[in-house]
């Protein structure tokens, strides 16, 4: 690094790392990309990371916003300093008689939402790695679980964002009066006219979306704060958060519908909307295999030829019975369906499908590696069952194994090859599944990150799905917040050059 941080003004209170320990640390997160940083620094409070910012974009120095580290495609490591947001973890404190949540970006996600269930409420936008990841990054990532099938992403819940700009500068962003905007709203309704992104036109027919910048959202709602969610560090980093909340249940039912074929996945997901399922996910033949979940009294009746699907239902007794039975009577076609209301039950099928990422690391274990490269995409819900089959089709020209399971109802299905890295062909096989795949998201009208966000994995492929329209907005909103280009160089666009693998199963516990 050509600029010392002993150079950083004595206004900056915060820990500083340049360890050889520390630095292989923020290397890797939970995705395949290995990066390693320049130097790590930990700011102390807010003030601290406007004194950051502004001494970056002074020198040129890159910053590299993070979380807990859970991101996967790369966008939370890379060739530049840094900025460990997890100390930024308080105060934790609920509004508007528990209807809002004010936290630090470093809160993990299932402190808040337990401060929340305190008071008979909850944070619906849940990501399986709630258990470890924090608000700040599932804001950036735009995170969606499960129960985003009913409830949406979390920029539905998304009330007001703190973030601090290029310039240093610290902003609140509040959901509210449009006329009480900020005035950058002005430039930003300049590039949506002059690219016609006017009214969500021009955007993919998909339910869930965290690739490039939400423009769509942004020229619908006419607010700032819709700009926030998915922009992955890329346009200021949020340092503090405030996000709705949603009263608990009465009840809960779960049921697992088996999937004779491909053609059932759309059906069941149709379904699963119209009965007003609160989720609905899928399990991959190839995943009940792995986990011998083939075997579990409770699939055995069912016809699991392509897998099978699990959909709740959550709201009052009533409304709970009603789903389940009109999702019941219109399984019949479709293998069967097995349901409980019980809550041992409910949490006992719950666990079939939070067991999917341990599955498969188990069975990655033997010689192989779970190496998410194609994890993320998203087509329209009525293609979902062409995907999964063209994916299958894919994987199985390229003699690579892997596991399909995820979002069924948003369309939203995580892909895992389980790549054998010893053998000399792998480096042909990843990049010829990762452009076969892409190929046909673009094909189906889809795009590449439904949750996770572009990262640095995939900002280089971005241009095969979206048109020059897109890609002008995208590069005209990338320069107006960062003109100094310090944030996230390389994530959601990509630098000249860019290699989608660049990293790619670099890190000593992938090669090991």
């Amino acid at each position: 690094m050509a600029v010392s941080l002993r150079s950083l003004p004595s206004a900056f209170r915060g820990s500083v790392f340049e360890d050889e320990a520390s630095l292989r640390h923020f290397s890797s997160s939970r995705g395949p990309v290995y990066r390693v940083p320049l130097a790590v620094v930990r700011p102390a409070d807010v003030e601290s990371v406007a004194v950051l910012m502004q001494w970056a974009s002074a020198h040129g120095v890159a910053l590299i916003a993070r979380g807990a580290g859970t991101g996967m495609p790369g966008g939370n490591t890379g060739p530049g300093v840094i900025v460990d947001l997890s100390g930024l973890a308080v105060p934790l404190t609920l509004e508007a008689e528990g209807q809002r949540l004010r936290a630090g970006a470093g809160v993990i996600a299932r402190v808040a939402d337990a401060e929340a269930r305190g008071q008979g409420r909850w944070l619906p936008a849940l990501p399986s790695s709630a258990e470890w990841c924090t608000l700040g990054g599932m804001v950036a990532n735009d995170a969606a679980g499960a129960r985003s099938f009913r409830f949406g992403p979390v920029h539905d819940w998304l009330h007001e964002v703190t973030w601090v700009r290029s310039d240093g500068s610290i902003e609140v962003l509040e959901r509210g009066d449009a006329a009480a905007q900020p005035e950058w709203m002005i430039e930003v309704g300049r590039i949506l006219a002059s690219n016609g992104i006017t009214d969500g036109a021009l955007w993919p027919d998909v339910r869930k979306n965290s690739s490039g910048y939400a423009l769509d959202r942004v020229s619908r709602s006419g607010q700032a704060v819709d700009l926030v969610p998915a922009s992955e560090g890329t346009l200021g980093l949020i340092v503090e958060v405030v996000v709705a909340t949603h009263p608990q249940p009465e009840t809960t039912g779960v049921a697992l519908v088996g999937l004779p074929g491909f053609d059932a996945l759309p059906r069941v997901a149709e379904v699963a909307a119209q009965a007003g399922a609160t989720a609905c996910e899928y399990f991959g033949r190839r995943l009940l295999e792995l986990g011998e979940l083939d075997r579990d009294p409770r699939l055995v009746p069912l016809d699991c030829r392509q897998g099978a699907a699990l959909v709740e239902f959550a709201g009052s007794a009533d409304e709970v019975a009603d789903g389940l039975s009109t999702l019941t009577a219109a399984a019949v076609d479709l293998g069967g369906s097995i349901h409980s209301v019980d809550a041992a039950e409910v949490e006992a099928l719950w666990h079939l499908r939070h067991a999917a990422s341990p599955t498969i690391a188990q069975a990655a274990a033997h010689g192989r590696r779970s190496l998410q490269f194609i994890e993320d995409s998203v087509v329209p819900v009525q293609r979902v069952g062409q995907y999964a089959q063209a994916v299958s089709e894919i994987l199985a020209r390229y003699e690579t194994d892997g596991v399909i399971f995820g979002h069924l109802g948003d369309g939203h299905l995580h892909v895992n090859p389980l790549i054998d890295l010893v053998h000399e062909a792998w480096p042909s096989r990843v990049r010829g599944i990762l452009d076969e795949v892409v190929q046909l998201v673009a094909d189906l009208g889809g795009t590449l990150a439904g949750e996770h966000g572009d990262g640095r994995l995939r900002a280089a492929l971005l241009e095969r799905i979206w048109s020059p329209a897109h890609m002008a907005a995208f590069r005209s909103i990338k320069d107006l917040f960062d003109p100094h280009g310090v944030l996230n160089p390389g994530v959601i666009l990509p630098l000249a050059g860019q290699d989608p693998l660049e990293g790619f199963a670099q890190g000593p516990e992938l090669r090991s």
